[in-house]
């Protein structure tokens, strides 16, 4: 009876050390592990993401909660003049993601009035959310967010309480379902013509919808490019690009850079259309600028190969500038080109080969070391 006892404790004890893991060690050692309070915005941003992927959203919530806390506080801090109405701020991005992370820990907890007061707060403090981050994948993911949907459509069917109508609107947004998107927030605004929620998601359907309408690439002709607003060249400009017709998109890009100089994603569409045509020192020129503009772009975790239609016709254009490189190994702009290429379809090690070669050049500088930076980070978790 007592050796049952004695594994009984030594089991227990062995569970408590693999659960608790560094905790259980630092327990041991009289160590202390950091408070939510004492790390940084981007250590918090990273556990929270991660927390929430691997579905533990309890400590999700608590994550993003500290941020939340920390934007509400930084709000707080300006006067009323400061700034003025209409105007901009610049506030981290970490903490302007905080109530949208923490509205969607919500959600999967079930505890839907207090996520869609979170996720209210996030759209009034940053009303470009909906435009800037179109579709998420994991509401697109019917064993993760299903049990949700079914459990918000019960309570639609029982109820006209706007909470469950609003946040399967919103599910259903940023699942690319617009139709029954607008259904829900329609039904909410019978009842609640004011409703901020689902005015806005209209008004953003709306816009997606009318954009989504691109000139026929079949009947276009390129003196009509005058004609399109920047817009609609970026977009027509993509079908073209597409459908290998890189002249076409080059020139549908560069005619919405002469309209609008400040558009990093421009510039870089602009630079990618050229090195498909073999441009390469013009190319990295305009790429260079478009993340001078914008350097946070090179952190959305995109693969080059995607924007092509036949992916296959990147690969061969990465061989060309491949062997231009082997041959002028002096040429700063192709090597820089070449390394931004292999950091975008996340092959990291030759990316950093490439873009050190270049630290030294007054103009590409500022671009390779904010990749070259990246880089170390991404390793750096890994590690």
């Amino acid at each position: 009876m007592l050796e049952k006892r004695q594994t009984r404790i030594l089991m227990i004890s062995l569970f408590l050390f693999l659960s608790t893991g560094g905790a259980w060690r630092s327990l041991c050692l009289g160590e202390e592990t950091p408070s939510v309070k004492d790390m940084a915005n981007e250590e918090l941003l990273g556990k929270a993401e991660r927390a929430f992927l691997m579905r533990n959203f309890l400590a999700s919530q608590r994550y993003y909660q500290e941020l939340d806390r920390r934007l509400t506080q930084q709000l707080s801090n300006l006067k009323p003049s400061d700034p003025p109405q209409h105007s901009q701020i610049e506030i981290e991005e970490e903490l302007i993601l905080a109530p949208f992370g923490l509205g969607h820990s919500l959600i999967y907890l079930h505890r839907y009035p207090d996520a869609l007061e979170s996720l209210e707060r996030g759209v009034r403090t940053y009303p470009d959310w909906a435009s800037n981050h179109a579709s998420m994948i994991f509401f697109q993911d019917p064993l993760f967010t299903g049990p949700v949907v079914s459990d918000l459509e019960k309570q639609m069917k029982v109820s006209d309480d706007p909470v469950p109508w609003l946040l399967h609107g919103y599910i259903q947004f940023f699942s690319d379902n617009l139709e029954q998107a607008a259904q829900s927030f329609s039904h909410v605004l019978r009842s609640q013509e004011n409703n901020y929620l689902a005015s806005y998601f209209l008004s953003q359907i709306k816009q997606v919808q009318k954009e989504s309408q691109v000139p026929n690439p079949e009947t276009f002709k390129e003196e009509d490019a005058e004609k399109l607003s920047v817009d609609e060249l970026i977009k027509l400009g993509s079908v073209f690009f597409k459908k290998a017709d890189y002249r076409m998109a080059a020139k549908l890009f560069k005619t919405a850079i002469e309209k609008k100089q400040d558009s990093p994603v421009v510039h870089i569409a602009y630079g990618d259309s050229l090195f498909a045509l073999g441009r390469f020192q013009e190319a990295a020129m305009a790429i260079a600028k478009g993340l001078e503009i914008y350097p946070k772009y090179a952190e959305s975790q995109i693969n080059r190969r995607d924007f092509y239609g036949n992916p296959a016709e990147f690969d061969l254009q990465l061989r060309n500038l491949e062997t231009y490189v082997s041959k002028n190994p002096s040429d700063h702009n192709a090597r820089f080109l070449l390394g931004y290429n292999y950091f975008f379809i996340q092959d990291y090690d030759r990316a950093d080969e490439q873009l050190q070669t270049v630290l030294s050049n007054r103009v590409l500088e500022s671009s390779a070391r904010y990749l070259h930076d990246l880089i170390q980070k991404y390793h750096s978790r890994k590690l």
